[in-house]
């Protein structure tokens, strides 16, 4: 019945937040609009304590202990792309000591809840930055893409980062703020690193196209429930570019696919304001 309870509440809770986009669990959330993952833990005061005092610190105890075995597993199951989840990435001691050591210094939201039967509730929370700085795929400079090579139907071609690439053939930008990527209703999914690709399966927007150290502290995208508050965002805010999605792509379903028209003028307005470099990429999902 308290697992029950702790659900609705949670859920109710998450709800009544207009901004939240993520997913919730039994004893969680993973909230990718302000990079947070959420999990509470459920302390019961042992046996064979002497006093109040003595017993209420073993069950906050046992209850951060609770937390934190909650906040590995919803950790475990987060996106990092569309193909890996972060359990997937820990592929050697290295990132896996950073990953837990992140969930170890997560930080106590709100006050603790003691229940009728003793019992104490807390709520920890560990932010995405630290995880994302260990998962983010490393990658090379990606090849600067012209606006003839991803707006043709064929396999899109690449001019040398080095070169700098021919000049866009599509209109001027005129001072576009970022750029929202409209995905609702195509059952797109938010993740840690998620990639733009046009129909010809070019990728517009991916590792190597923006500074992993500004994605990891600000999220590679920006997500949003509707286009009004991707908009407000300042992310983006201002004179922001909106494209509409065509489909979701990847085994998670995290990448997003536009036509090959918008992706010309994705890498239009994307090369001649940073927007790509700095992360100015919001994503619609409902």
């Amino acid at each position: 019945m308290k697992q029950i309870i702790l659900t609705a509440f949670i859920l109710a809770s998450l709800t009544a937040q207009d901004d939240f986009v993520g997913e919730t669990f039994d004893r969680g959330s993973i909230n990718y609009a302000d990079r947070t993952i959420q999990a509470t833990g459920i302390g019961f005061i042992p046996v064979n304590v002497i006093n109040a005092g003595q017993a209420r610190r073993s069950a906050m105890r046992i209850a951060k202990q609770d937390a934190l075995r909650q906040l590995i597993e919803i950790v475990n199951g987060v996106n990092v792309t569309s193909e890996t989840t972060v359990s997937g990435a820990m592929f050697d001691d290295v990132i896996k000591t950073q990953v837990q050591g992140a969930i170890r210094g997560a930080r106590k939201v709100g006050e603790p809840k003691y229940l009728s039967d003793t019992s104490v509730e807390v709520v920890y929370e560990v932010s995405m930055n630290n995880i994302s700085r260990a998962l983010l795929p490393m990658a090379e400079r990606a090849p600067v893409l012209s606006y003839e090579s991803v707006t043709a139907t064929g396999t899109a071609a690449a001019t040398d980062a080095g070169q700098g690439g021919g000049a866009a053939a599509a209109p001027a930008s005129g001072g576009v703020t970022g750029i929202i990527i409209d995905g609702s209703g195509l059952g797109l999914r938010p993740a840690m690193s998620p990639r733009i690709l046009n129909q010809s399966g070019t990728v517009l927007y991916g590792p190597g196209q923006y500074d992993r150290d500004y994605a990891a502290a600000n999220g590679v995208v920006g997500y949003a429930k509707t286009l009004g508050q991707a908009k407000a965002d300042t992310r983006v805010q201002g004179n922001p570019l909106v494209l509409r999605g065509a489909s979701a792509s990847g085994t998670a379903k995290t990448d997003v696919i536009i036509s090959n028209a918008d992706a010309g003028k994705l890498v239009s307005a994307g090369r001649s304001a940073g927007l790509l470099q700095d992360c100015r990429i919001m994503f619609v999902l409902n």
